[in-house]
């Protein structure tokens, strides 16, 4: 992708204010291009301090702006210099519809306008959609937000996420705290290294963060600051870029964003989904290198998408493009890809905890059978790879495969190489005489030297004391599988430390560490029974 030359200098940041209804003032910092006539308008809001304009993953707004366009970033309500109290999410409706009205009127604009960012920058667009004002905005870029906070940011499979929650709350509470020139809670914030203790501290302080809402998980919280409940009667007849990441924790947010979107207007909805976690992007798949040909750049592509939509020039954006992780380079699609499912059976002789080479999936079901195993919370097992583990990304986990509290199941290699594109899934049945229990998932890609990639990762929280099948999510993944290569799929009790480790019977708050007792989880497979690995198997001539 080739971009313009830059043509313009650029001016600023000037300061510029919005005064709302209730008499808080909303603080930004406004780039200008210098030069004679009008320009679009591109508006960012976000929480961590205006200076920072999503650059942990972004071009700084000057870039932007030496293309030709007016570049607003401002800091939202509590956040920044801007007045008032921040709870995330809560005033982005009304505050987000407001700004868009006043930056449409910006001096020197031209009426066009459009929205980016990255993460919290990413939802508070879909917010300020939602808040019904008198402008809309004529194109948004949105990368790697959430489309459903409950279950795409604050839980998965009914497990909180522990570890990235807390680590949020806490980072957001310490900004609230400097604002307050509160240094005994700012010092004690950065004391407590323990995430549930931080989480009880946060959770016991709800004016200085969201997490108690988070943690007492209403429905009618989460419907009110959901952006797919909010725009479910939208028309949605915006153009939009959805960036997203196969190791972003937000990526099922991301691609339910899109779906909703190209749902109802396939012309003007577009995807790029890379390699990455949620940062850093480039060439990077969390902490493993995917080489010079998964270089590509968000800023380009969202330059040439508003240049499209907002100035008239320009090609048409490419409707889809993903990076495939067999191949490791970048593919084009006319739309998102019909699939059909693929079914990998579980099988085994009993010991595909035992031993790394017991399990398989195979094609068809084999006879009955079950791989017991016990998760232990005095030594849990941790999470390791994909879009939460440590280390995250496309790693190797084999060393991992190799624990006896994991159950491990892997195709022959493959004759021939098959693609797959979509939403995998694990559909087991397992048996426990523990009234609750977890259960981890890990998809991998294995090399013909042993090599176990991760592709994506999932989790649930169940309720056990009896024989059950259950379907636990693997994310959305893009990924040909070269001929030699084969398909794992990893089974596990617990996913420290993004995961509160389960404590055994009882529930979490009446186990103290000591009190912490062990589980016994059979997975069953064979016979009549269906657990599977379920994959999303594209056309040959798609990829």
């Amino acid at each position: 992708m080739t971009t313009p030359r830059a043509s313009y200098g650029v001016a600023g940041p000037e300061r510029g204010e919005l005064l709302l209804d209730d008499g808080v003032v909303l603080v930004s910092d406004i780039y200008r291009p210098l030069g004679e006539g009008s320009f679009p308008v591109l508006l960012m809001r976000q929480p961590y301090g205006r200076a920072i304009a999503s650059t942990l993953v972004l071009a700084h707004p000057s870039w932007y702006a030496a293309y030709g366009y007016i570049v607003v970033i401002q800091d939202v309500r509590g956040c920044g210099d801007s007045g008032g109290v921040f709870e995330a999410f809560v005033s982005e409706l009304a505050d987000g519809a407001r700004t868009l009205e006043w930056a449409a009127a910006l001096p020197g604009g031209n009426g066009k306008l459009g929205l980016y960012g990255f993460s919290y920058q990413a939802v508070t667009q879909y917010f300020a959609i939602a808040g019904k004002g008198s402008v809309r905005p004529d194109a948004i870029a949105p990368a790697m937000g959430s489309w459903m906070p409950r279950n795409d940011w604050a839980y998965e499979g009914n497990a909180f996420r522990l570890g990235l929650n807390v680590g949020w709350a806490a980072q957001m509470a310490r900004l609230t705290a400097a604002r307050r020139e509160d240094t005994g809670t700012y010092s004690a914030l950065g004391r407590t290294s323990d995430d549930a203790a931080l989480r009880d501290l946060l959770v016991s302080r709800s004016d200085l963060s969201h997490l108690a809402k988070w943690v007492a998980d209403e429905t009618d919280y989460w419907d009110a600051v959901s952006p797919g409940v909010l725009l479910a009667d939208d028309p949605l007849d915006i153009p939009v870029l959805h960036a997203g990441g196969w190791a972003d924790f937000l990526l099922q947010g991301t691609w339910a964003a899109d779906a909703a979107f190209r749902r109802k207007h396939p012309e003007s909805s577009h995807l790029v989904i890379g390699p990455w976690a949620h940062a850093p992007w480039n060439r990077a798949a969390g902490a493993a290198d995917m080489g010079s040909d998964a270089e590509f750049s968000i800023d380009r592509a969202q330059l040439a998408f508003f240049d499209f939509y907002l100035k008239g020039f320009g090609e048409r954006p490419q409707s889809v493009r993903l990076f495939d992780m067999g191949r490791r380079c970048w593919i084009s699609l006319a739309n998102r890809p019909k699939v059909s499912e693929a079914d990998f059976f579980l099988s085994s002789s009993g010991l595909g905890a035992a031993m790394l080479s017991d399990g398989r999936l195979l094609g068809e079901s084999g006879g009955e059978m079950r791989d017991t195993f016990v998760h232990d919370p005095t030594r849990p097992t941790p999470l390791i790879g994909g879009h939460l583990g440590v280390p995250n990304g496309f790693v190797d986990r084999r060393g991992q495969d190799n624990r006896a509290d994991v159950t491990v199941y892997t195709t022959p290699p493959f004759a021939v190489a098959r693609f797959f594109a979509g939403e995998a899934a694990a559909e087991i049945e397992v048996e426990t005489r523990s009234e609750e229990f977890d259960l981890c998932a890990a998809l991998s890609l294995v090399s013909p030297s042993g090599e176990a990639k991760v592709l994506g990762t999932g989790y649930a929280r169940l309720e056990g004391g009896r024989r059950f099948s259950t379907r636990i999510g693997l994310r959305p993944v893009c990924v040909t599988v070269p001929e030699g290569f084969a398909l794992r799929l990893s089974l596990q009790g617990a996913g420290t430390p993004v995961f509160e480790i389960h404590p055994g019977d009882g529930p979490f708050a009446s186990a103290s560490e000591m009190a912490r007792r062990p589980i016994t989880i059979s997975i069953c497979h064979g016979g009549t029974t269906r657990s599977r690995l379920i994959m999303p198997e594209a056309p040959d001539n798609v990829a």
